[in-house]
Parts: structure tokens; C-alpha cells; sequence
């Protein structure tokens, strides 16, 4: 298969001028299949007036009838209007601060317009995003418009696709025949054509289909060689026998949920059988994530392995540290913790052990990821908090240890639909019990009226034993956002609205010691109040606070409400989270609805995405898939979930060498396997 003319330099494969290379340099369009995979962002209805509708996006041309600059009535900008009439009609274009277009357009002039055109007052008006002078012949169809930088036109763009793209014949078609033939979807050649230059709108829909489905198809498709590459991989296949099952459970003080039982087994099952692991697990803040992750690098250490664990804050893997510590106090296993602001000497020390073999299970931040971070037999990763870290993060990490196995943690629910999609390559494993005892969270929402009623009611909690968490969404004081802030309110918690209680503050730009000691002192009872910004969202452990209340929460997402919320509610007392603010958009008020009426972290993750749409939830370039050329999670999902199926369904007739190619011709050879 020779794939030359479709990776040929594009400025050896037609004529590129110095005025337009640096522009097709900044679309980092280097190559013809880059070219052919900038498509379109809209597509122009070249009409007569006569035939224009109010709201379309259209092209019409004609001959200037008149122009003239103007000053705007209501402000100091320059209109500039020129009447256009193509014989069937006539339309008034305007520009704004553009004076010098009546130096280009006379009367007389031929003109082809493109923009939103709108009908008032007896009259057609069109604000024109590109227009052109003199222009070739106009026929009625469908005109392409690009999304491009400056330095070219559309028209520039237009003619570059139309000198190669013929090439588009040349570019393989990821699906198996069967497949291809089953589907009916337009020959992906052809598809490439009428999506650059279609002919009428159904022919255009057929060709954005075929190849927005192809585009699917291959990312699935490449998940599933990854998987396949990693199957048969036996070096890492450890042997746990009933016995060392048990010692493990042992170092445990409570029994594991029905759950988290099931979880182990799921992971256990990776870890005895060829091919590495690659598990996301899911479960609510409390689910026992961290137990189960223990559970199995105890396996692991058992054999002789070690186990790395990051999280994304020092606060957290301060936390996984304590807990883990405190399950295998009086054990041989060395529990260490590494951060950025460790001494050198204290550093390198721990670091010699490490490569040694003498540290067992090492926790850490990103510190984790340095060069000088050596391990001597590193078996499996844990990554907390996974969606925190980027893609060449993880990669890092594993690279510390052949090939490791990897068990990544989310106590941000992941909707089903996402994982089946974007999660493609993982196995998912999800706590969906909490322990014993813990009992929800009564969430309500408070509007600003009834604030005084809600203070009533922590201070009678308060002075129960109770401790309570006061977020804020920002710092300091905001010009610009009217929003109350942590400095601020902790002031006016401490001398107006508790002075009776003991009132701290913690926010992310104090010190990492000054946060700590703030924490523990409300961990230690020395503190019934801490106000504090989203830095206690994950990692902040104290069993006695059960009271949260979350200022201008209408400013805060669902999942992020979520987090929160697991604050609280990890003791014995019944505990509280309280919303206060009042919304202003019909999506601020849903979002805490939601957040009031439900405890189920998947609901909520379900309810979020399809407010925020999948891109946005997800962020690709956290996920680790490539930028999509045609497709959008957002809008294609039934286009994507159906490529998911046919992936798996006809996955024995997929060429795996195509598959490779194509990735490596469409994304680049750094998605040859995909990395999520």
C-alpha cells in the first residue's frame, strides 16, 4: 500500500505561496492528508435573493448598486453599507469599521457575499464573514466554509482541496469488507469529496456520516490492539494461593463489602492471568477504593514486586499514606512517602532504599514521576484521581517498571456511556456499596432568605459535637465576580456569625505545612469550623465533620458538588450539606436539584454529562484519544456507541496492519496504540 501521494509534503504536492505556508503552518497542515482532514466548519446555500430565507447562512453574488460609510446611531463605530442586486432581488451587506471597502467596491462591481442573513423591514441584510470580487460563475449548491487563521482565504483553501483531492481515492478504508458492505455507507473516497465539495445537502449528510463513522470505527478498533498486544503477556501473571488471599484480608480491621469483594476478585483475576492489568475502578468518595487498591499490591508484593501509588495532591497521598501506614503497622512491609519539598539528604536516602528493593509500596504526588525516582522490581501503579493526570503523566509512571500493572482510581463517577467509549481500552470495575453505618447526607438547598434559619441549625450541631466545612469558591475578593471569599467570610464566621466556636482557614495558596496544621487541628477537635476553598474536595479524612456548607454553590459542577459532599458523612452522626445561593440560569438551578434529590454518583455523572456535553466532561486530551477530524462526542454518539459494537462484533475480521496504518496516516504514529 503506498501511501505517498497522501503523505507527500503538501507544498511539494501543489503550489503553496509564501503569503499562505506560515497560515497552513499554524493549522498544522503539513501534509495532503492533512489538508483532506481540515474539513469544514459550515456549509453556504448559494442562492438567488429571491430564493433567500430569514436565519439561512448563505452565498449570494451580484452587482454593487450603491455603497456608502455611515456612523452608527448608538455607538462611535462606522457602518459601512452597500446595496447588492443579482436581478431576482436585492440585499444591503454591512460592515463594521471597514471604511476603506468603498475604495473596493464601486458600483458596477461584481461581489459574491457569504454570512447570516436576516428579512426586516421590508428588506434583506446579510453581515458578511468573507466575500470575494469578481468571482468565478456562481451555480446554486452548497459552498464550503473552513475554519482557518490569517493569512488565507476560504477561497484560497478551497482551491488547495480541489488540486488534491483526487488523492482521497487513495486512502484506506479502516472497515472489513463484510462490514462495508453490511453498513451501505458511502465509499470513503467519495465520502471525502462530497464533504469538501457536495453536491446537495443529501449527498453531504451521507458523506459527513461515512466518515464520521469510519473515524469512530478506527479508534475502537485500535483500543482493541491494544488490548490484543497486552493479552498474551505473561511475565507479570503472579500466583495467590487461598492462603496468602487470607493473610492479605487480615491486615484489614472491618470485612469488605459485598462490592468491594467482588472488585478484588475482578482484579485478582488480572493479576493471575497473562497480559497486563488495566482497570479503572469507580466508586463513591467512602466506597473503599483505597482498601481494594491495598488489597491487591499486597498480591503483588507477595511476589516479590513493588507498588507505586500517585495522587494529584499532597493532601491526599498525605492521607493514603496515614491510612495505609496505620493497616500495616507492625508488619515488614515499608510504607514511604515522597513529595516535592522533601530535604535532599532525607531524599536520596529514601530513593537508594527504592532502588534496593527495601521500599515496598512507595506513595507520592507527581514528585513520582522524576528521573531520579528508580525502582528495583515495579509490578503495579496505582493513579489516583486518574482524570487529574495528563496522558504522558501516566506513561511516566509505568515506564518506572516493565510494563506494570495499572489500576487507576475515579471517585468522579464516570457515566456508563463514557466508559464504554472513551474508557475503551480499560476494564471497569465499580464499588457501587458504601461500609456499613454510613448514612446519607441530607442536602438541602438554601436560598439567601433563609440563611439565618440554617446557621440556627449548625450552631445546635455545633455545640452537639459536630464540626462543619465553610467553602468558597474563590480566595480573596473579586472586582469582577461578587462572590464571598474564604478570607473573608472566615473572618466574619470567627467575630459575627460563630464567635462562640473555634474558626481556622485552609486554601490552596498557603504553604503545605501551613495547610496540613490547619487540617489536623480540625482533625484533632481544635477547630468546630474550617473554611476553606475546594482544596478539602478530595483528600481530607475526618470522620467528626458533618456539616458542610458550600457558599455561591449554583458556581460549583455537579460531579465537584458531589465530591464535597463525601466530605461529610463518614462517622456516625447524621450529617449535612448545605447549598447556599441563588441561581440565576434555568442549568444552575437543575444542576442543584439534582445534587439535592439523589446520592447515586452515576446518576449525578449521567445528569452532568448531558449537561456538559462529552467533551467537555471528559477532556480528550486528559482521556488520551487523539483530536477527532470529524466526529464529535458530543453530537455523534450514536455514530461512536454503533462503531463500538461493530468493533467488537466483527473485531476477528479487522487487519490489524490496516488499523495501524490508518491510525498512524490520520493521528500520527504517537497513537499507533492508543493511550488512554
Amino acid at each position: 500500500m503506498d501511501l505517498t501521494p497522501l503523505t507527500e509534503p503538501l507544498d511539494q504536492a501543489v503550489r503553496v505561496t509564501a503569503r499562505v505556508a506560515p497560515a497552513l503552518a499554524r493549522l498544522k497542515i503539513k501534509r495532503v492528508i492533512d489538508l483532506l482532514n481540515h474539513f469544514p466548519r459550515a456549509y453556504n446555500q448559494r442562492v438567488t435573493i429571491s430564493q433567500l430565507k430569514a436565519g439561512m447562512y448563505a452565498s449570494v453574488a451580484g452587482q454593487v448598486v450603491s455603497v456608502e460609510n455611515k456612523a452608527a446611531k448608538r455607538s462611535r463605530m462606522k457602518l459601512t453599507e452597500a446595496v447588492v442586486s443579482d436581478g431576482t432581488g436585492a440585499i444591503k451587506a454591512v460592515w463594521f469599521n471597514q471604511p476603506w471597502l468603498t475604495g473596493k467596491l464601486h458600483p458596477g462591481t461584481r461581489i459574491r457575499l457569504s454570512g447570516p442573513v436576516d428579512y426586516a423591514y421590508n428588506a434583506w441584510s446579510i453581515k458578511p464573514s468573507a466575500f470575494e470580487l469578481n468571482p468565478p460563475p456562481f451555480e446554486p449548491g452548497l459552498e464550503a466554509e473552513y475554519p482557518l487563521s490569517d493569512g488565507i482565504s476560504n477561497e484560497d483553501f478551497v482551491a488547495l482541496v480541489a488540486a488534491v483531492i483526487n488523492r482521497a481515492e487513495l486512502i484506506p478504508d479502516p472497515l472489513p469488507h463484510a462490514l462495508a458492505t453490511q453498513l451501505r455507507l458511502m465509499p470513503i473516497g467519495e465520502a471525502y469529496r462530497h464533504a469538501h465539495a457536495p453536491k446537495h445537502a443529501k449527498a453531504l449528510d451521507a458523506a459527513r456520516l461515512a466518515l464520521k463513522y469510519r473515524e469512530f470505527f478506527l479508534l475502537q478498533a485500535g483500543l482493541r490492539l491494544r488490548r490484543r498486544s497486552e493479552a498474551h503477556d505473561a511475565e507479570l501473571a503472579i500466583t495467590v494461593t487461598d492462603d496468602l488471599r487470607a493473610r492479605a484480608l487480615k491486615y484489614f480491621p472491618f470485612e469488605f463489602t459485598g462490592a468491594q469483594t467482588r472488585v478484588c476478585g475482578e482484579i485478582e483475576r488480572d493479576l493471575t492471568t497473562p497480559g497486563r492489568m488495566h482497570r479503572l475502578l469507580q466508586g463513591d468518595v467512602g466506597s473503599g477504593k483505597t482498601a481494594v487498591a491495598l488489597f491487591a499490591a499486597l498480591l503483588m508484593l507477595d511476589n516479590g514486586y513493588q507498588c507505586a501509588i500517585m495522587a494529584p495532591t499532597e493532601v491526599l497521598a498525605r492521607q493514603h499514606y496515614a491510612n495505609i501506614s496505620a493497616y500495616l503497622k507492625g508488619t515488614r512491609v515499608r510504607v514511604a512517602l515522597l513529595l516535592g519539598g522533601m530535604k535532599k539528604s532525607e531524599r536520596d536516602a529514601l530513593m537508594t532504599d527504592l532502588e534496593a528493593g527495601k521500599v515496598h509500596i512507595l506513595i507520592g504526588t507527581h514528585a513520582l514521576l522524576e528521573d531520579y525516582v528508580k525502582f528495583k522490581k515495579l509490578g503495579l501503579c496505582v493513579i489516583d484521581e486518574q482524570h487529574k493526570f495528563g496522558v504522558a503523566q501516566r506513561a511516566t509512571l509505568r515506564a518506572k517498571g516493565n510494563r506494570p500493572h495499572v489500576l487507576a482510581m475515579s471517585a468522579t463517577p464516570i457515566p456508563r456511556t463514557l466508559s464504554m467509549t472513551l474508557y475503551g481500552a480499560l476494564d471497569v470495575s465499580i464499588i457501587d456499596e458504601l461500609p456499613p453505618g454510613r448514612t446519607p447526607v441530607i442536602t438541602q438547598w438554601v436560598h439567601r432568605s433563609r440563611e439565618q434559619h440554617a446557621y440556627e441549625r449548625i450552631r445546635a450541631e455545633l455545640k452537639d459535637g459536630g464540626r462543619a466545612y465553610f467553602v468558597y469558591p474563590l480566595v480573596n475578593e473579586s472586582d469582577k465576580l461578587e462572590l464571598k471569599s474564604a478570607t473573608e467570610f472566615a473572618e466574619t464566621l470567627k467575630n459575627e456569625t460563630f464567635p462562640e466556636f473555634r474558626v481556622g482557614l485552609v486554601h490552596g495558596q498557603m504553604s503545605t505545612d501551613e495547610k496540613d496544621a490547619a487540617v489536623q487541628a480540625f482533625r484533632n477537635g481544635k477547630l468546630d469550623i474550617l473554611a476553606a476553598t475546594v482544596v478539602v474536595e478530595v483528600g481530607v479524612d475526618v470522620p467528626e465533620a458533618n456539616i458542610m456548607v458550600i457558599e455561591n454553590a449554583e458556581r460549583f459542577g455537579l460531579s465537584q458538588l458531589h465530591q464535597l459532599r463525601g466530605r461529610v458523612g463518614r462517622g456516625r452522626k447524621q450529617s449535612y450539606l448545605y447549598l447556599f445561593g441563588d441561581p440565576k440560569t434555568e442549568e444552575a438551578v437543575k444542576r442543584l436539584n439534582v445534587i439535592c434529590a439523589t446520592h447515586d454518583g452515576f446518576r449525578i455523572a449521567e445528569e452532568d454529562l448531558r449537561m456538559r456535553g462529552f467533551g467537555d466532561f471528559a477532556g480528550t486530551r486528559q482521556s488520551g484519544l487523539p483530536k477527532l477530524h470529524i466526529g464529535d462526542f458530543d453530537r455523534d454518539y450514536e455514530a461512536l456507541h454503533r462503531a463500538r459494537m461493530d468493533a467488537g462484533k466483527f473485531g476477528e475480521q479487522v487487519d490489524e496492519a490496516l488499523i495501524r496504518t490508518c491510525l498512524e496516516l490520520h493521528f500520527g504514529c504517537k497513537y499507533r496504540l492508543l493511550d488512554v
